[in-house]
């Protein structure tokens, strides 16, 4: 007889190894995230970067380039609670400019230290989009975060955020 996964007898066994490995899956998940006080990966569900799975890189700095998860700043939250985005969810944005660097919103666009970006007044859903103006130099304690997407719902939206309010640094690891 040849066995097979799917075999009667063999269908209790694979279930009880796929519930072990799920269960030591989450036990992992949740110690590092009690250790660490940050969840030490997240999935990346939106167009504004790859999406897929991201790792925390502990010890990275949240420069110029660096992928950054963030909560959803008070600016924010309106918006993505009309589109049904639970308030606990992180948005993960790449930091286009840093303490010291210009930004600017004029119209249709943003410039962050060089990087020109169109602004949207509206979504694809037709709902008007939040928005702030002016430009200036960026202080001590705050960045700048943009999508890698022209639609993607970042800074040009919300303005500037603070430094201190970023959860991690992270790096994808299996993007599509």
């Amino acid at each position: 007889m040849t066995w097979t996964p799917l075999d009667t007898g063999n269908r209790w066994a694979v279930l009880g190894v796929a519930l072990t490995a799920l269960a030591l899956a989450a036990a992992v998940t949740r110690a590092g995230e009690a250790l660490a006080g940050e969840p030490w990966a997240l999935v990346n569900e939106s167009p504004s970067l790859p999406r897929g799975l991201y790792a925390r890189a502990p010890g990275a700095a949240p420069v110029r380039g660096a992928v950054v998860a963030v909560p959803q700043p008070p600016a924010a939250r309106a918006y993505l609670g009309a589109l049904g985005m639970p308030a606990e969810v992180l948005l993960i944005k790449r930091v286009a400019a840093s303490p010291g660097q210009s930004v600017c919103r004029q119209g249709a666009v943003v410039v962050a230290h060089g990087r020109t970006a169109a602004v949207l007044e509206r979504d694809r859903y037709g709902r008007r989009l939040p928005g702030w103006g002016g430009c200036r130099r960026l202080g001590p304690n705050e960045l700048f975060l943009l999508g890698d997407t022209p639609t993607s719902f970042d800074s040009r939206y919300f303005g500037p955020v603070d430094r201190r309010d970023i959860v991690g640094v992270y790096r994808g690891v299996a993007t599509w």
